[in-house]
């Protein structure tokens, strides 16, 4: 909580714009660096940002930008970026993006989390400087800027590739290349040199318009693309370029299926120029970026082949396999199997039918004649035999004749459509939002990720990692245990999300360090809950470090109260002790009275009083390793239930002896006659023992005399 994920980032100095940042404060039209009333949200005490002063112009997709301030002196302008808890910012390569040096790039000043006063709780926020300037498209205007190629050139083309390549090095992806977000870094008229904003408030891709992302990654929810490669980078410049060279654009109008569906049609290259003609050098770099056929589009090294000089001729893009008669699917006519996949999730009921009568099978065979397309079918009906029957069983047939029929596109299922390392995102954000989640664990039950992930190429999709981490997720949703469930699965899937319980949604937490120090704000303000750890605060310290948890889980699974409150102790306990954490006496003063229900199941009252002596001498104190260590005490358990076996024993024996003498009493008419010959005959023999001694006395004695 508060503290970036960058080690460079923590207690950072914010440089003034004498530091060599260029442009400082380039702006927007009509915008002042006037400080605005109103919220202002601290940033470690370095940055003001002013809540109540939007620069929408700036908003990365749903997350809105702000205007901030240095807090020094030179009151250096700066843009700050607030992440919606749904979009799972990219804190993990923040680093990386950190130490690209390349002014085209927007400058990353510092970020992690701060109090945001409007909506009461924590965010995550990026930082930059405010040296952007205006876009080149602005919001509303048309997708169409008539730029000539000698301008393209040195400001869009130039400066692009050469941080394509660093990122290339760097293994990182940008995952927001537009003209919407590249700027004129305050120049007048057309720049020489653009400077690309924001691509880490959210997760790649999730913010590009569907025009900017290849056909598959454009059919898949905008939370679901996952990670992407160089070349999703690639393909969105030469998108760019086109946007900002053309005088029309020919998709307007159209929604995001229809555009995907004119790329499939026409092929990406066509659909996006349209009637515009391109000539000369740039065509190449156009076909060449904009192949749909990933092992013939361009890479950073072929775009900088054509940069040199290099005169290259990239093989036009190949539209998809028509067959010579359509099928007829609940009253729409499909020439392209791909496009019948897209909608195939919609027409349940009439794929059902056209499967039961062969006739989609025979159009695949005798129209289509694609003998893998049909291998994958009769692979996909086999697979559905297996999943249970009624509805659940239609909707899991029409996902598996989905990948069947096309591939590379998403995993479709019901209303989700998500590729293989987007799924953890798409979870996060259906939790966050309350959506249901039950489709979710569907796709994982019904082995529908396995399915996808057998028809991937590996050059795209890391299939040997995914699958070892959907196993996983499949083991994790058989049971509802604590550890386990879908709430595991959101952590193992996307790692940087943070932790969603319910209990901490005021705070922004990251770390199993921040959970604790939520949980003690949280019993400061008189919020403390029932229980500390609930289901997602368990999977995420699962997940995010194992040893502080996994010994306390069957504590934590069961159904009695001490143990429950053991475990909550002595986790937060390992949590406090494996970060080296200060003291937590909010938190201990909570834990206090609820530990009675522990120190009660000692059996000794004396053991009981010096553990309530002991628990009220460390509450104090806040030191909540030690309070643990008095109930991980080995030596004083096993004395006490030593003692308590010895207790128990002669309670045993006493108790024995008063069942014995209840019985004698119950009858008392024997009970004394009974007594009495016991008497006599123990007095007789007392008697007869005393008469043989003495005769024999006498015996001896008179004997001697003789």
């Amino acid at each position: 909580m508060g503290e970036s994920d960058s080690p460079k980032d923590e207690g950072k100095k914010i440089p003034t714009a004498s530091a060599g940042v260029g442009e400082v404060g380039g702006g927007v039209e009509g915008q002042t660096a006037e400080k605005i009333n109103g919220d202002v949200a601290d940033f470690r005490g370095q940055v003001e940002i002013q809540c109540g002063a939007p620069l929408p112009v700036y908003n990365a997709g749903l997350n809105k930008a702000y205007r901030a301030y240095s807090k020094d002196s030179n009151k250096t302008p700066l843009i700050a970026i607030v992440c919606e808890r749904y979009m799972v910012p990219r804190r993990g390569v923040a680093s990386i993006y950190s130490n690209l040096h390349d002014k085209s790039l927007a400058k990353l000043v510092v970020h992690g989390v701060v109090y945001w006063p409007p909506a009461k709780r924590e965010v995550y926020v990026f930082i930059y400087y405010d040296n952007w300037g205006r876009p080149l498209l602005k919001p509303g205007e048309p997708a169409a800027l008539g730029w000539k190629q000698d301008d393209v050139l040195p400001a869009i083309v130039g400066p692009i590739a050469g941080i394509l390549r660093d990122f290339r090095d760097k293994d990182f992806v940008h995952g927001a290349i537009r003209p919407g977000n590249m700027f004129d870094g305050g120049a007048h008229g057309k720049p020489s040199r653009i400077i690309l904003g924001d691509c880490l408030s959210a997760p790649a891709s999730s913010t590009q318009p569907v025009l900017y992302e290849p056909i598959a990654r454009g059919m898949a929810d905008p939370n679901a693309r996952g990670k992407g490669t160089i070349a999703t980078d690639l393909y969105a410049l030469g998108v760019s370029i086109a946007v900002m060279m053309r005088h029309s654009d020919p998709l307007a109008g159209l929604s995001d299926d229809e555009i995907v569906k004119r790329k499939v049609l026409y092929g990406s290259y066509a659909a996006i120029t349209g009637k515009d003609r391109f000539k000369g050098e740039i065509l190449e770099l156009l076909r060449g970026l904009l192949h749909d056929d990933l092992s013939q589009r361009w890479t950073i090294d072929e775009v900088y082949e054509w940069l040199d000089g290099r005169r290259l001729s990239p093989k036009q893009s190949v539209t998809a396999k028509k067959a010579p008669r359509p099928f007829d699917l609940g009253g729409e006519k499909y020439f392209i199997a791909s496009l019948m996949a897209m909608d195939i999730e919609g027409r349940v009921k009439e794929t059902k039918k056209a499967i039961e009568d062969d006739s989609l099978l025979n159009w695949i065979e005798r129209s289509l004649e694609d003998e893998e397309v049909s291998e994958r079918f009769q692979k996909a009906l086999v697979d559905a035999r297996q999943q249970s029957s009624g509805t659940g069983h239609e909707a899991c047939l029409a996902g598996n004749v989905s990948i069947a029929l096309d591939p590379e596109a998403p995993l479709r299922f019901r209303s989700l459509r998500l590729l293989g390392d987007g799924i953890g995102n798409a979870i996060a954000e259906a939790m966050v939002l309350k959506q249901p989640v039950g489709a979710f664990i569907e796709i994982f039950r019904n082995l529908l990720v396995l399915n996808w992930l057998t028809v991937q190429s590996s050059n795209v999709v890391d299939v040997t990692g995914l699958f070892s981490k959907f196993e996983k997720c499949r083991r994790y949703l058989k049971t509802n245990k604590y550890g386990d469930g879908i709430e595991r699965a959101v952590y193992l899937l996307s790692p940087e999300c943070p932790c969603l319980s319910e209990i901490v949604d005021e705070y922004y937490v990251t770390g199993p360090e921040e959970l604790l120090l939520a949980y003690e704000d949280l019993c400061k303000k008189g919020k403390a809950p029932t229980a500390f750890l609930d289901r997602h605060a368990v999977a995420f310290l699962y997940e995010k470090e194992q040893k502080v948890i996994e010994p306390y889980l069957y504590d934590l699974n069961s159904h009695e109260n001490h143990r429950i409150v053991a475990a909550n102790l002595k986790c937060l306990a390992a949590i406090q002790k494996r970060y080296s954490m200060g003291d937590m006496p909010a938190l201990a003063k909570v834990m206090a009275p609820r530990l009675q229900a522990v120190v009660k199941r000692y059996h000794d009252r004396l053991v009981q009083e010096k553990m309530r002596e002991a628990v009220a001498e460390f509450q104090s104190t806040g030191d909540l390793k030690k309070i643990a260590n008095i109930f991980e005490n080995a030596d004083v358990t096993k004395k006490d239930f030593a003692s308590f076996r010895k207790a128990m024993q002669e309670f045993l024996k006493i108790e024995s002896e008063r069942q014995n003498l209840e019985f004698r009493l119950d009858k008392q008419g024997l009970f004394g006659i009974e007594t009495g010959r016991e008497v006599a005959a123990i007095i007789s023999c007392v008697l007869s023992f005393i008469v043989i001694m003495g005769t024999a006395f006498v015996f001896f004695s008179d004997k001697a005399l003789f």
